[in-house]
C-alpha cells in the first residue's frame, strides 16, 4: 500500500513539474517574441526617419517629399515611445539600423530626381507592409502589457502610412508587387478596353451582314428569309424550278443540286 501511495506521489509530482516546465518554456517564448519586436520595432523606425530625411531633401516631386517629413515626424514620436518603454522595462533595442537597412540608406543616399522616388516609394511600401503585419501581432500576441499597448496604439498610424504610399506608388504609376495600379486593379476586377461587346444597334433581326467571324443561320447572323425559305422548304413544287441554263449561282451560300436550288433537268 505504501507502495502505490509512493508511486502516485511521484506520478503527480512528475505531471506537475512537466506542467511547470511548460508554463516556463511558454513564458520564455513570449518573451522572446516580445524582445524580438522591440528590436526590430526600433531598428526600422530610425530606418524610416533616417530614409524619411533624404526624402524631404532629395525628393522630386512634392508628394514624396511631405511624405518624408511626415515619416521623420510620425516615427520619431513612435521610436521615442518604444525608448521609454524599453527603459522602464530592461529591454535591450539597437540605436541605429541593421545592415540591410544601412545599405539601403546608402543606396538611396546616391539617388535623385525621379530615380530616388521611385526607389523611396517602393522601399516605403514594401517597410509599411512589414511593420503592419509586425504590429498587428504583437498587438494580439504581446506578454509585455506595455509593448502590446504599444503596438495597438501604433498601429493605426502605420496603416495610415501604407495608404498614403500605397497613393502615392498609384499616381507615380509605380507597380510596389503590394499594390498594384488602378489600371491593374480594374483588369484584375474583369475591366478590359476591348471593343468586342456587341453593339447596341445590333438588333436580333439582324442580318449579321459586317457580323465578322458568326456564322451564316447561328442567332448572332441568321440568314435572310429569302435563303432561308429555299434551304427549309422541301415539300414537292414548292421551289421553282430554275429555267433552261440557270445555274443556281444567284442564290447565295446555296449549292446547285441541294433542295433548295435544285440542279437543271438534264437536255
Amino acid at each position: 500500500m505504501k507502495f502505490k501511495t509512493l508511486v502516485y506521489t511521484l506520478a503527480f509530482g512528475a505531471a506537475v513539474g512537466l506542467t511547470h516546465s511548460a508554463c516556463a518554456q511558454e513564458e520564455h517564448h513570449h518573451k522572446s517574441l516580445d524582445a524580438t519586436f522591440a528590436k526590430k520595432a526600433a531598428a526600422g523606425g530610425l530606418t524610416e526617419v533616417q530614409l524619411g530625411q533624404l526624402a524631404s531633401q532629395n525628393g522630386d516631386s512634392q508628394d514624396v517629399k511631405d511624405f518624408g517629413s511626415k515619416m521623420v515626424t510620425d516615427h520619431s514620436k513612435i521610436n521615442d515611445n518604444l525608448k521609454a518603454i524599453a527603459t522602464k522595462d530592461n529591454l535591450t533595442i539597437p540605436d541605429k539600423p541593421n545592415e540591410e537597412q544601412q545599405a539601403l540608406i546608402d543606396k538611396l543616399t546616391k539617388e535623385t530626381g525621379k530615380a530616388f522616388d521611385a526607389a523611396y516609394i517602393r522601399a516605403m511600401v514594401k517597410a509599411h507592409v512589414m511593420d503592419r503585419d509586425l504590429f498587428t501581432e504583437e498587438s494580439s500576441d504581446a506578454k509585455n502589457a506595455d509593448l502590446k499597448q504599444f503596438a495597438s496604439d501604433s498601429l493605426s498610424v502605420i496603416k495610415d502610412h501604407l495608404a498614403m504610399i500605397e497613393g502615392i506608388a498609384d499616381s507615380h504609376g509605380i507597380a510596389t508587387g503590394h499594390h498594384g495600379s488602378k489600371s491593374m486593379t480594374s483588369m484584375a476586377l474583369g475591366g478590359s478596353s476591348s471593343s468586342s461587346a456587341t453593339r447596341p444597334d445590333q438588333s436580333a433581326g439582324d442580318s449579321g451582314a459586317g457580323k465578322s467571324g458568326v456564322a451564316p443561320g447561328s442567332n448572332g447572323n441568321p440568314i435572310p428569309s429569302s435563303d432561308a425559305a429555299g434551304m427549309n422548304d422541301t415539300s414537292s413544287g414548292a421551289a421553282t424550278a430554275p429555267s433552261t441554263g440557270d445555274s443556281g449561282a444567284g442564290k447565295s451560300g446555296v449549292a446547285p443540286g441541294s433542295n433548295g436550288n435544285p440542279a437543271p433537268p438534264p437536255q
